[in-house]
Order: C-alpha cells, then structure tokens, then sequence
C-alpha cells in the first residue's frame, strides 16, 4: 500500500506552495496520484521525486516549465515504450516499441542540443562584451572617456 501524502505535507517536504502545487497539476506537470472525493489532492513518494526532477531542471539549467514538461514527458513515454518492450514475448511489438523509444529520445537529445547552443551563443555574446568593456577599461584616462559606438548600442544609446 503506497503512503499519501496531502498538499501540506507535500509544500512542507518540497518547499514548494499550494499555489505551485495547483499550478502543476493544472499544466499537467505533476497530477496527483488520487484525489479525494472533496477534490482534496494526494501525492505519492513517486509524485516527490517528480517534484524534485522539476526544481532540479528548472534550478540548474534554467528550464521554463513548459521546456521541463517536454523532458519529463518524454521521459514517461520512453519508460512505456521500454516498458512494452520487456513485456512482450513478440518480436515485432518488441521492436516497434523500442523504435518508439529511439524515436522520442532522439527528439529529446535535438532539443537539448538546441538549448546548449542557444546558451553557447549566449556566453559568446557575453564573453564579447567583457572584451569590450576591458578594452574600454584598459583606454580610459580620465574620469570620463568616450564610449565606443559598438557598446553605445548595446546600452541603447545611453551614454
């Protein structure tokens, strides 16, 4: 028999808030195992773990909560599929099944590797300005210097 644990519990063990909780399972990021009969929300440890999953995706890399979705998605559908692959005595269900779980997993392995570039771009953009801002460190004599027309536009003109 699984342990259940109600919404207080869950914001107490999770440091998230009702409100979040109510969020997610609104979204479809994390439905409840059960709901009482008043509509009163339980979860399992399962459910906490999931919890975990999306406070470590969203803290350390960034993820909006549509992005870690997709990811937890993805994940439920290749354990299904690998699932359906080990329950099955048929070989063309057996690799129908496993094609399905290359499939989603390939698509999940693009999309991060889309998120690393974006990021990469990101860092290049910034390590230029820190040339930028060096070099005009490294130039300024006085107390006021003139600022390059290249880091006038970055600031939106303000100078």
């Amino acid at each position: 028999m699984s342990t259940f644990y109600q919404v207080g519990e869950v914001c107490h063990l999770t440091g998230l808030t009702p409100r979040a909780l109510h969020y997610y399972d609104e979204i479809g990021l994390l439905v409840p195992s059960e709901r009482l009969a008043g509509g009163h929300r339980l979860y399992t440890a399962s459910d906490l773990e999931r919890i975990e999953r999306i406070k470590d995706l969203k803290r350390l890399l960034g993820l909006s909560l549509s992005e870690i979705k997709r990811i937890l998605d993805t994940d439920d559908a290749r354990e299904r599929y690998l699932a359906a692959a080990q329950e099955t005595a048929d070989p063309a269900r057996r690799r129908r099944a496993l094609e399905s779980a290359l499939r989603v997993t390939e698509e999940q392995l693009i999309s991060v590797r889309e998120k690393v570039e974006q990021l990469g771009r990101f860092a290049r953009r910034l390590e230029r300005h820190v040339r930028d801002l060096r070099r005009e460190l490294a130039g300024a004599h006085g107390a006021h210097s003139p600022v390059p027309a290249r880091v006038r536009e970055r600031l939106g003109g303000r100078t």
